[in-house]
């Protein structure tokens, strides 16, 4: 029986597939000892949430990269919920996509730190928004929607998304009106900070609430856990800190590169696993193919190629001999008296001897001789690169003195056998099929000769008789 080797592009959905797969009891555990982490974490700034570090503009770095990695996880997602039709993950990969997005314009568009903040402030605006409405929809069978009409509800949520960030670099050029103030001096605790830092923190712990007590989790719910607790983490930081420049500040943006990056670390990840397990399933694949091209070319009693590896290797030794201009022959070989031991001792009896001929042939066979059985008790001997009719002799007297000890089998039987051949020989005969059928009339004249033990060999072809002891 062979091995049943799974269909690697099942395990490419399956691996890559965050929305639906149901995590291992094993990256369960890791979420939460993440979690744990970054709440320990967490508690060993606190102390020093307000003290003053040293001004440095290393975290604009850290926003870029964010912003990449937000765009392609989005992007990333968005490609897994077209495929599924998928709602719950619609709504993170837009809030990805358009936090990402966001990130990029306050970069490049905008130079003054009030603005700044309050773009940073949107960006989480919008990523705890899209966090939540994943949550809620991934949750709740309750808010799901017409299947059918999903591929609207696409088109128009990248269409508004498109629409706001447009009119947002509009607001950045026009300045139609000014934005409350979240900054003094470099101190940010301020009214507007607090009521939209408030607001953003409740709607990421109630996603959080949602997500740990899901009924039914998924990879992606899982991580995304995580996600809202270093989301959760980075809001209490910032406010703590203050102040630009503070512990609290730096502390919040590591953890605010860290829920930005998560969900693409973990994609990546199972990308290199789904890689390292997809070559581990083609090697696989290639050994159960090259086993079964084996099993289909070799006799399954004697270990001898069969009819089929025959046909091969016939074509192939005659496009050899042609090109080489050598003398090939075919001989057909057929054990006499056969039948009387099968009749006598049984057929595992008659098994084994096939096999101990076989063996025994293969025994006395040289470089460019090749054996192949070819059904019951027929073998055939391809004989390549003949020097004339003494090398052919020579081979007939291998076969001859193999026959002329007996063949001892289980339970102490001993049988002695001879064999009939008919033999055909290339240059004189040019077609393979050709060469089997006349050294098989030659057989059926050897064998319709027992009486004589004469060997004669001839160009085109003939029978003899190969005496067994």
């Amino acid at each position: 029986m062979h091995e049943i080797v799974d269909d690697p592009m099942k395990l490419t959905l399956s691996e890559l597939n965050l929305l639906r797969a149901r995590p291992s009891q094993v990256e369960s555990r890791v979420t939460r000892w993440v979690m744990l982490v970054l709440i320990l974490l967490c508690l060993a700034v606190l102390p020093f949430a307000t003290d003053q570090w040293r001004t440095t503009h290393l975290f604009y770095a850290a926003a870029g990269i964010a912003s990449f990695v937000e765009v392609a996880t989005g992007i990333l997602l968005l490609t897994q919920v077209s495929l599924l039709r998928h709602d719950a993950g619609l709504a993170l990969g837009m809030g990805y996509l358009l936090g990402g997005a966001i990130i990029c314009i306050n970069l490049l568009l905008v130079h003054d730190t009030a603005t700044r903040l309050w773009l940073f402030r949107l960006w989480h605006g919008v990523f705890t928004l899209s966090v939540l409405a994943y949550a809620i929809l991934q949750r709740s069978g309750s808010y799901r929607f017409r299947r059918d009409r999903f591929h609207i509800r696409r088109r128009w949520a990248l269409f508004a998304g498109g629409a706001f960030l447009v009119l947002l670099v509009l607001y950045l050029d026009i300045r139609p009106f000014a934005l409350p103030g979240i900054i003094h001096d470099g101190d940010y605790i301020t009214f507007s900070n607090v009521l939209v830092n408030g607001i953003q923190l409740a709607m990421i712990f109630a996603a959080l609430g949602l997500l740990l007590t899901a009924p039914r989790k998924t990879v992606l719910s899982e991580w995304m856990a995580v996600v809202a607790c270093a989301v959760a983490i980075d809001i209490v930081l910032f406010v703590l800190g203050g102040r630009l420049f503070s512990v609290g500040l730096y502390a919040s943006k590591v953890n605010n590169l860290f829920a930005a990056t998560l969900v693409f670390g973990v994609i990546y990840y199972r990308l290199i696993r789904l890689q390292a397990e997809f070559a581990r399933h083609r090697q696989q694949l290639v050994r159960a193919n090259r086993r079964l091209q084996r099993e289909a070319l070799t006799d399954a009693l004697t270990g001898l190629p069969n009819r089929a590896a025959l046909e091969q290797r016939l074509e192939a030794a005659l496009e050899q001999a042609k090109a080489a201009g050598t003398m090939l022959a075919v001989c057909v070989v057929d054990l006499d008296d056969f039948k009387p031991i099968n009749d006598n001792y049984g057929h595992a009896i008659g098994d084994a001897v096939l096999s101990a001929f076989a063996r025994r042939l293969s025994g006395v066979l040289r470089a460019g001789e090749y054996a192949t059985r070819l059904g019951g008790d027929e073998f055939v001997l391809i004989l390549e690169e003949l020097d004339g009719q003494p090398a052919l002799d020579a081979v007939m007297s291998r076969i001859s003195d193999a026959l002329d000890t007996a063949f001892s089998l289980p339970d102490g039987v001993e049988v002695r056998i001879g064999a009939s051949i008919g033999v055909a020989v290339y240059p004189f005969i040019e077609d393979g099929r050709e060469l089997l059928r006349e050294a098989d009339q030659a057989l059926y004249r050897s064998k319709a000769n027992k009486s004589g033990r004469e060997r004669i060999w001839s160009a085109r072809s003939t029978g003899a008789r190969i005496p067994g002891g």
